[in-house]
């Protein structure tokens, strides 16, 4: 087996702001979509070319790990952090799908709300991971992984919002399956990055 040392370690950090970049880039595409729901096989389509590009970058970190001797960062926390960065591009992925699955016609407002919600979340967590190359930038980075934690908090209140609405209108049991699928997983998407989130503070407190 062939080991890399200084160029894998670098591999490392290009990988991860691969993988915000391209979550950033669905999370953009889904607010898009919701925003103006038209061609909307079309738009879907766009995102999971994103979310398999998403998996590319899983395939190849999962690659190099056995073929690095020494890591920037622990073993684990490299492979936590690239797959909860691509189980927020899956639920975003499978909530754009689910509009199609459900023959969604009309775009409800929680979601909206929780769609910008989600490209915020995105936002901050690229600059998150852009600053873990330099010890310097720590300050600024723990400063994004707090605005990550409270844009999680905002996504579960517009959820519990989105999922009383629906609760009001029994009548539309229908309309409450779908729309509580949509919802629950546009929210995961925060979950998600708040858990990606969590590893990059893990990853500070242990290099600070």
């Amino acid at each position: 087996m062939n080991f890399s040392f200084l160029p894998a370690e670098v591999k490392f950090y290009d990988y991860f702001e691969k993988a915000s970049a391209t979550l950033l880039e669905g999370a953009r595409l889904l607010q898009k979509l919701l925003d103006n729901y038209e061609n909307v096989e079309e738009q879907v389509a766009h995102i999971t070319e994103i979310e398999h590009q998403g998996d590319y970058i899983v395939h190849e970190v999962t690659n190099l790990l056995p073929r690095t001797l020494i890591t920037p960062i622990d073993a684990d926390d490299i492979q936590r952090l690239v797959s909860s960065i691509d189980d927020a591009l899956d639920a975003v992925d499978a909530a754009a799908r689910c509009l199609i699955t459900y023959r969604v016609t009309e775009i409800k407002k929680p979601a909206r709300r929780l769609a910008h919600l989600i490209v915020e979340s995105a936002q901050e967590l690229d600059l998150a991971i852009k600053g873990l190359r330099d010890k310097r930038q720590y300050l600024h980075v723990k400063e994004r992984i707090v605005q990550i934690n409270t844009l999680e908090n905002n996504g579960d209140r517009v959820l519990q919002e989105g999922l009383t609405s629906l609760v009001e209108r029994r009548d539309e049991i229908f309309e409450l399956i779908r729309w509580k699928e949509i919802y629950e997983l546009l929210e995961a998407t925060t979950d998600c990055i708040e858990d990606a989130g969590d590893v990059i503070q893990k990853v500070i407190i242990a290099n600070a």
